[in-house]
């Protein structure tokens, strides 16, 4: 166990600090609240029940080109008085019965898995099964969330969050999108999705109730799965619209004559504009050139911003086919590949986009009928898609509530607020990824490249990274940035009629300055996309005009747009919808700038990185927050009251650090978070100087409005005296992850500080492994009574160089490999994190043998 070094036995913190107890049935007791009034037919026992059809769609997708129809009639006619999940079983039996895979799982020290196989089809086998027992509840639930269940299971979640969520997967019939998406895969890949499933499904057979041991123990939605599950997760990761569920459900037509309220609340409704911008992912990623690392060779840091809770957590892997595959990385819980890592010749990494993948149009309806709207010259109808979603009740009966998606040529309509469907106005969303079909075979091509000439051509075929940012370097020093996020196509006209809208639209204006997000004049055919001759998925940006720069000493991305991916060479001249040039960077950006330019001496007097000296600039925790108006905020509290004076001794000793052990940290936390985001890339309130495009790292920049300043003061010391916290406290006294109830303190700071190595506050109480429930403290932003819990931020990092020998990395899993509360992988990296302690990575066959913990051989006979 990791004590707490410093606990302060005074404070509200201390007194709650592991009082609350791990409940491994968590996930179900918090979920299940139901209205009954939500009820639009009375509860049965048997809602949405499957027919046998889609047991004959299973045993094609699991043998794709070695299915025997004939012997499948021959089965089918033995099995059709029996009940379906008497013939669900004969047909799972069947089909297992004819695998062949085989596989061996070597692990580390951290239980890292070294998976190596024959083909595509026994390596995803081996991920499955590696990956199901370390995380088999998360892997499960995403499959159950793609399945459109999570009501029928769960129950309507918190504010009917489930039956939103239910309501859209089923009403965009993103199931119907991944079997067209599963039809389009290579038949590589199909064997691959296939060995996968096989491979998960044997877990489960082997660890069904309470001898899975972990949270989900004997949850009912612990069932084996199908490729098309497999397919529509990813498909449904890819998306956009699912993410903004909440605004999606919450469209209601005017006509409401039952007056039925709205399935969302306004809340609801805005919170889907920040999951839209992928609220929550972040990341950095640096690649360095030749012309910048000591050994004259590529370098790359790694640095993804990912939740440290639930289903969008990475795992670690490393992924061997004798003569054709050998790469080591992170993937995203329940999907087969890398999608972070490197081989012999390259590595990558990717950060969060500041594309826009969604473009919103308001629609001009009909004045008769509110149910048609312009398109051109036409009137078109308004699709009403009604769908019924299964919901479990507290007395275990199911009971089905009907709820209308409601779509356009543009897309499905939504509602936020100021954004209502009313008479005159609807408003529609189009998501670039509709139609992304070639995720997996791009990573796949990604992962097989021998030379980053290979690794771009993957992206050019493909054009499949649906809102990520590729930082790449290879071996021989070439260091890439590309964008090749989706996005929708628009013309010239489009873009110039959407500049002019600003002027005169405040909706508009207010979505792009708070947001960076585009409407357009939904009536308008030419603000439609435009189709571009041999692009993947129509109606988005060719290859040819997606941002990429490619470098010999570095580029880098921290989440803004692709404008400074080099600032010795800015880029400009892309669609609108890959974000703005020439504006303010955030605190990140810019804090990433001065590393790289190595103003604070992090690559030495050389000038050239090293493997170390990258490790450093991370975990140096600077604050740009802290170093751009500290000084100055301490000049004008001097002289103020008893009070401000005694916090001002405390930030006039403050480092700036978002370290362990800095005092001050979470005074200057409390002050600086008190301002709005918008304020640290604007002028007025929180900094005086203007931005200045010729200085971007440096502007804007000086304290703004002083009184505000002051006001802010008070309002952080109120904040921490409301937490019983000293004025001089830590991050050691307050910043921590919560792994079952033990709370861990951890170093890295959040978006307003200006920090490298972000990690995020937030409530984790909705993840059974957090063990933690929490309760803001005061109206402070992030402190609660049980500190800052760390919800997402530094997940995977990693640092590679290419030595005499080959790819060299360390790296880190900061939450730890296992989801599982009982594994002694659940917190291991944690502690390592902590203490700022790498790992070296084992790749050379050399170093696995050296490093192995354990062997199995995985053989399909053997579950037999």
């Amino acid at each position: 166990m990791h004590p707490i070094t410093r606990p302060m036995n005074t404070s509200l913190l201390s007194r709650k600090r592991n009082t609350i107890r791990f409940n491994s049935r968590y996930l179900g007791v918090a979920t299940l609240t139901l209205v009954p009034l939500l009820f639009a037919a009375s509860a049965t026992a048997s809602v949405d029940q499957p027919d046998a059809s889609d047991l004959l769609e299973y045993a094609q997708d699991m043998q794709y080109d070695r299915f025997d129809a004939a012997a499948y009639e021959t089965l089918s006619r033995t099995l059709s008085k029996l009940p379906y999940a008497q013939q669900k079983r004969r047909v799972f039996d069947w089909v297992d019965a004819q695998q062949n895979y085989e596989v061996t799982v070597r692990k580390g020290p951290y239980g890292v898995p070294h998976i190596q196989a024959d083909d595509y089809g026994a390596l995803g086998y081996g991920e499955a099964y590696a990956a199901a027992e370390d995380h088999v509840c998360n892997i499960a639930l995403g499959f159950l969330q793609a399945r459109g269940e999570s009501s029928r299971y769960l129950g309507p979640g918190a504010k009917q969050s489930n039956i939103a969520l239910d309501a859209v997967v089923r009403g965009l019939d993103l199931r119907g999108q991944a079997r067209t998406a599963l039809a389009a895969q290579s038949e590589e890949i199909r064997v691959w999705l296939a060995g996968y499933i096989a491979g998960f499904n044997r877990y489960l057979r082997e660890h069904s109730g309470a001898r899975n041991s972990s949270w989900c123990s004997g949850a009912a939605w612990l069932t084996e799965a199908t490729p098309l599950d497999l397919m529509t997760r990813m498909v449904m990761a890819a998306q956009t619209l699912p993410r903004m569920s909440a605004a999606v459900a919450g469209a209601q037509a005017p006509d409401n004559k039952d007056g039925v309220a709205s399935l969302t609340s306004e809340t609801q409704q805005l919170a889907a504009l920040e999951a839209a911008a992928l609220d929550g992912m972040g990341s950095n990623g640096w690649a360095l050139g030749r012309q910048y690392t000591e050994n004259g060779r590529g370098m790359l840091l790694a640095n993804p911003h990912y939740p440290w809770y639930g289903e969008s957590r990475f795992w670690e892997k490393h992924l061997t086919i004798p003569g054709k595959l050998d790469i080591y990385g992170a993937q995203l819980l329940g999907s087969p590949g890398v999608s972070i890592g490197f081989n012999s010749a390259l590595g990558w990494t990717h950060t969060v986009s500041a594309s826009q993948r969604i473009v919103l149009y308001r629609l001009q309806l009909d004045p008769k009928n509110p149910m048609r709207y312009r398109y051109g010259e036409e009137w078109l109808d308004i699709e009403a898609r009604s769908v019924d979603i299964p919901v479990a009740a507290e007395d275990g009966t199911t009971g089905t509530v009907a709820h209308t998606i409601y779509m356009t040529v543009h897309g499905p309509i939504l509602t936020m607020p100021g954004m209502a469907w009313d008479n005159k106005y609807a408003y529609a969303a189009r998501d670039a990824n509709v139609g992304n079909h070639s995720l997996l075979a791009q990573w796949k091509a990604m992962g097989e490249a021998t030379s980053l000439d290979e690794f771009i051509a993957a992206h050019r075929q493909y054009n499949a990274m649906p809102w990520v940012n590729t930082i790449a370097t290879s071996k021989d020093g070439r260091a890439l940035y590309l964008d090749n996020s989706t996005v929708g196509n628009l013309s010239a006209s489009a873009e110039a009629n959407w500049q002019e809208s600003l002027k005169s639209d405040p909706v508009a204006a207010q979505l792009y300055t708070g947001r960076r997000m585009l409407l357009l004049d939904g009536s308008d055919p030419q603000n439609s996309w435009v189709n571009a001759p041999n692009v993947p998925i129509a109606g988005t940006v060719p290859f040819a005009n997606r941002p990429i720069i490619e470098r010999e000493d570095y580029v880098f991305n921290s989440n803004d747009s692709y404008w400074l991916s080099s600032p010795r060479e800015p880029l400009t001249g892309y669609s609108v919808l890959y974000g703005p040039t020439e504006s303010a960077r955030s605190l990140r950006t810019r804090m990433n700038i001065r590393m790289l330019e190595n103003e604070y001496g992090d690559a030495g007097d050389d000038g050239r990185f090293n493997i170390r000296e990258i490790q450093r600039a991370l975990f140096s925790n600077r604050g740009l927050g802290a170093e751009l108006l500290l000084p100055e905020l301490v000049q004008v509290c001097r002289g103020e009251t008893p009070e401000l004076a005694k916090a001002c001794n405390v930030l006039a000793a403050y480092d700036g650090s978002l370290n362990l052990d800095s005092p001050g940290a979470p005074l200057f936390r409390e002050w600086i978070t008190r301002y709005d985001p918008l304020d640290t890339v604007t002028t007025g309130k929180l900094f005086a100087e203007d931005f200045d495009v010729d200085r971007p790292a440096a502007t804007p920049a000086g304290l703004g409005d002083q009184d505000l300043a002051l006001q802010s003061l008070r309002g952080a010391i109120a904040a921490l005296e409301a937490a019983e916290l000293p004025l001089d406290a830590t991050l050691r006294d307050t910043q921590f992850a919560w792994r079952a109830g033990q709370a861990i303190a951890v170093h890295g700071g959040n978006g307003f500080e200006g920090v490298a190595n972000l990690q995020m506050s937030g409530n984790p109480s909705a993840s059974p492994i957090s063990g933690v429930q929490t309760t803001k403290v005061a109206d402070s932003r992030y402190l609660t009574d049980n500190g800052y819990a760390v919800v997402h931020g530094s997940s995977f990092i990693y640092t590679l160089s290419f030595e005499e020998r080959g790819p060299v990395a360390e790296a880190l899993l900061t939450y730890s490999q296992s989801g599982n509360p009982n594994s002694r992988h659940f917190r291991d990296q944690t502690l390592l994190y902590a203490d700022k302690k790498w790992r070296r990575v084992a790749f050379h066959s050399s170093d696995v043998a050296q490093n192995v913990t354990s062997i199995r051989v995985l053989r399909s006979s053997d579950s037999r």
